[in-house]
Formats: C-alpha cells, sequence, structure tokens
C-alpha cells in the first residue's frame, strides 16, 4: 500500500472522530442548557407571582429563559 494512502485513511478517520466529538460536546452542552432552565423554572415555580399581573411574571421568567438560551448557544 502507497504511504499516501495510509496517510490519507488516517487523515479521514481523524476527521470522522473529530466530527463525533464535535456532535457529543454539541449534546453535552444542550443537556447543561436543559439542566439549568430547569433549575431556573424550579426556582420560579417555588417563589408566589410578583406583582398582580401572573401574565407579566410569566412573560418575564419566558425573556429570562430567552436570554439564558442566547447567551450559551452564543458561548
Amino acid at each position: 500500500m502507497h504511504p499516501y494512502t495510509l496517510v490519507l485513511a488516517a487523515f479521514e478517520l481523524l476527521q470522522k472522530e473529530n466530527a463525533e466529538l464535535k456532535r457529543q460536546i454539541e449534546i453535552m452542552k444542550l443537556q447543561n442548557i436543559s439542566v439549568a432552565i430547569a433549575n431556573i423554572i424550579d426556582d420560579w415555580l417555588s417563589r408566589p407571582y410578583q406583582g398582580e399581573d401572573k401574565r407579566q411574571d410569566i412573560e418575564t421568567i419566558a425573556q429570562e429563559i430567552s436570554k439564558y438560551i442566547h447567551s450559551q448557544l452564543k458561548a
């Protein structure tokens, strides 16, 4: 077998492994984000509504979660 063929085969194997590692890292990031969001929601459910308008309170927590997700996906 020609040495270039071996190098090419090794390079292709490394590319596949790199792609799989990137996929696993993305899965881990999403799992971490999910856990953090669950904690935010749990904390929110544990406290009484703030203010007179329940809808506004829900929108406030939705904005907090959206900002958190946005900041984590940018990182």
